[in-house]
């Protein structure tokens, strides 16, 4: 089969089977109780600056249903920040950081515990319309509240899971995260987890499909140009 007749058939295979890109667009393996946490100065973790994965989509054009992460926290009380961005920022370590500010979600309460914290943006779409994901965006949380480094945090999730692809979880991380560093715009840096732990945290997306012919056009690049390996090789 030449390279052309491949093409063709990918892209004839992703047309027709784009009516599943919906549900599960991505999410983590981990099942583990480890947290990257915040405290109550910039030694122990810059307490209420935000910290987050990268997640990179065959194409634009997914539209956001829920977002729902894992924390912990030793006590009752203190906030959660929830953040997307479009990753159209700076260029740092010759990699886009999160620039344009999509979504902010102020003030959800922190349980004490192990919890999920879930943003449903079904009640929003009649007064603000479909929200449309970038192809590359990340999801950030920043906490309040913390007495110690290890009092609230994000809990740590592993690999992204890869159960149904190429029809679910088409969304791909690679293994570090941008965290806040400043106030400014272009205040952000790349971190990675310490030891052998993929830097990505407990997350969930779910989402609709875009438009079948750019999901197929993202589809055929992604085979090609192999997504998963973009951001592989930072440490």
């Amino acid at each position: 089969m030449t390279q052309t007749s491949i093409l063709a058939a990918a892209a004839a295979l992703a047309l027709s089977t784009a009516s599943v890109f919906a549900g599960t667009i991505y999410s983590t393996t981990g099942t583990g109780t480890d947290i990257y946490g915040v405290g109550t100065s910039p030694a122990n973790g810059h307490q209420g600056l935000e910290f987050g994965d990268q997640i990179t989509l065959p194409a634009a054009g997914y539209r956001l249903s829920t977002l729902s992460f894992d924390y912990y926290s030793a006590s009752l009380g203190g906030t959660m920040n929830l953040n997307i961005y479009a990753n159209d920022g700076a260029l740092i370590n010759g990699f886009k950081a999160p620039g344009t500010a999509l979504l902010n979600v102020p003030g959800i309460g922190i349980s004490q515990g192990y919890n999920t914290a879930t943003f449903d943006y079904a009640p929003y779409v009649a007064q603000y319309g479909n929200f449309v994901l970038p192809k590359d965006f990340t999801v950030t949380v920043s906490f309040s509240g913390a007495s110690t480094g290890a009092d609230k945090g994000w809990v740590i999730g592993g690999a992204e899971s890869a159960v149904g692809r190429p029809h679910l979880n088409v969304g791909q991380s690679g293994s570090d995260f941008w965290q806040k560093t400043g106030s400014g715009n272009n205040d952000w840096a790349l971190r990675a987890l310490n030891g052998s732990q993929e830097a990505n945290f407990k997350l969930s997306v779910t989402a609709t499909v875009p438009e079948p012919t750019t999901v197929a056009l993202g589809v055929v690049g992604a085979a090609f140009v192999g997504a998963a390996a973009l951001r592989r090789n930072r440490r």
